[in-house]
């Protein structure tokens, strides 16, 4: 357990950015801690604390026991010849008299900043920017008696960051308040600190610089944070209007010492980005033309053969002339009021006022993309502008489907018309073949009759030949006896 607490409480020293001692030649224990402020520790590759160049950073030194007459810290570059800016400075804290000096230079402590609190004295210090970068020893003294070298490492400090920010805009009901936040809409100005120092961003605005503000988590973007930045717009009422707004961002490095060699450190880099507000109607696409605010909704879907009725408004000080144009669609008017304006009309919009205008359209294609062209001119500049209005117009609707019930009843129709035409042509088979059997019966008695008739003369005409015939022979044998009697 001993053992497993000693490493816990070392990784722990570690990961504050303690300055261990170099060499052990005191017998009083002594521990420091190394950061900017409001920074933590920055630790290199050996776990030593780093000291970036010409920035203020508070050395926190914990004694064992209290200072009583002064603690004395002096810090040089290791291996450099001669004593300067570059690689030598002193720092004292007089604990009877209750001040603080640095006595070499001049620059490199801020006592306002420094506290001495029993056994913990906190010295707010720093190097020149044009100290050299490298292997440092730090030498502490209490009262007179030499506590040990601990090392340190010296960086150039360095100013880095990325910004990124798409353009914002802001959207605003006319001639209404409105307070709106860019986080709602996923807004923001990001910024990551690629560099060695804490920074501060602001931010600037041409326009609106009263009705714009940043909403920051932090207006401190520590050593490697990754910060989004997100804007607040309160706007007093306005009629539709677009304002575009050029924004500069600001960043400023944190904790600069004002010391000899701080023109070497860019303080401050700017970057520009574009913010819209647009004052206008939701829903609706906000143009200008000259001084004239134009409005119309951007698209609509409607069924094939339907009336389309939408408005639009103007707003503004010119006198403009309007044209509508239709593709794949009919135009049926454009109302001012209940009146039917001819076109091109002539318009005069006020500034303070929307002029509603009542758009009326007939689909009349199928299925395409029919477009309402708005043509602006400004009549005493002549300047042109084009606005348009989509109707996404449905298909030809298709035949109804017939219903089960109405499928039986025209089944059960045509099969009775099916039925009946069968039955009236068998009828008429049927009557025809006995009308033809009829006649044909006639005809055969007319034929027997005629035969008889024809037989009934022959026969009469035979007897009359055999009755002759009879009376021939009988004359025949009268005269025969008449002769034989002589």
């Amino acid at each position: 357990m001993r053992f497993g607490g000693l490493a816990v409480l070392t990784a722990l020293v570690l990961a504050v950015g303690v300055l261990t001692p170099a060499t052990a030649s005191a017998s009083e224990g002594v521990s420091l801690i190394l950061q900017m402020p409001g920074e933590g520790p920055i630790l290199n590759s050996e776990g030593k604390p780093v000291m970036v160049a010409g920035v203020w950073h508070d050395l926190v030194v914990s004694l064992e026991t209290p200072v009583q007459a002064g603690l004395i810290l002096e810090a040089s570059a290791v291996g450099s010849q001669g004593e300067g800016m570059g690689n030598h400075y002193l720092w004292e804290r007089d604990e009877t008299n209750d001040t603080w000096s640095e006595p070499l230079y001049g620059f490199f402590l801020e006592s306002e900043s420094s506290s001495s609190e029993g056994q913990v004295v906190t010295f707010r210090l720093g190097v020149d920017a044009t100290a050299l970068p490298g292997r440092w020893e730090l030498a502490v003294v209490k009262d007179g008696t030499s506590l040990g070298l601990y090392e340190f490492e010296v960086r150039e400090a360095r100013i880095g960051y990325g910004l990124s920010s798409a353009d914002l805009s802001f959207r605003a009901e006319p001639f209404k308040e409105a307070e709106i936040l860019s986080e709602d809409s996923g807004q923001y100005v990001r910024i990551i600190n690629q560099g060695n120092v804490p920074l501060r961003l602001s931010a600037t605005f041409d326009r609106l610089q009263n009705r714009i503000s940043l909403v920051n988590p932090t207006d401190i973007a520590h050593v490697s944070d990754d910060i989004k930045y997100f804007f607040k717009l309160e706007l007093d009422p306005r009629p539709p209007q677009i304002i575009n707004v050029q924004g500069v961002s600001r960043v400023e490095a944190m904790y600069l010492i004002p010391s000899p060699g701080s023109s070497q450190i860019v303080p401050a880099i700017e970057g520009e980005f574009g913010l819209k507000v647009i004052v206008g109607r939701s829903g609706y696409t906000v143009g200008t033309v000259g001084n004239v605010v134009f409005q119309t909704i951007d698209g609509v879907r409607a069924a094939f053969g339907s009336l389309v009725t939408w408005q639009v408004y103007l707003t503004g000080d010119q006198e403009v002339s309007l044209q509508v144009d239709v593709v794949g669609a009919q135009l049926l008017g454009v109302l001012q009021g209940e009146d039917l304006l001819s076109l091109p009309a002539v318009l005069r919009p006020t500034p303070n006022a929307e002029l509603p205008l009542t758009i009326q359209v007939r689909t009349t294609v199928p299925s395409v993309l029919a477009e309402i062209l708005y043509t602006l001119t400004v009549l005493d500049t002549g300047e042109v502008s084009i606005y348009k209005t989509t109707i996404d117009v449905g298909p030809r609707p298709a035949s109804p489907t017939l219903q089960p019930s109405l499928l039986w009843f025209f089944a059960s129709l045509v099969s009775a018309s099916v039925l009946a035409i069968t039955t009236y042509n068998h009828w008429r088979f049927i009557n025809m073949r006995s009308s033809g059997v009829r006649l044909s019966s006639r005809r055969s008695r007319t034929g027997d009759a005629k035969a008889r008739n024809l037989g009934e003369r022959a026969g009469t005409k035979g007897r009359e030949a055999r009755g002759k015939s009879r009376g021939r022979e009988g004359k025949k044998r009268s005269g025969k006896g008449k002769g034989d009697g002589k």
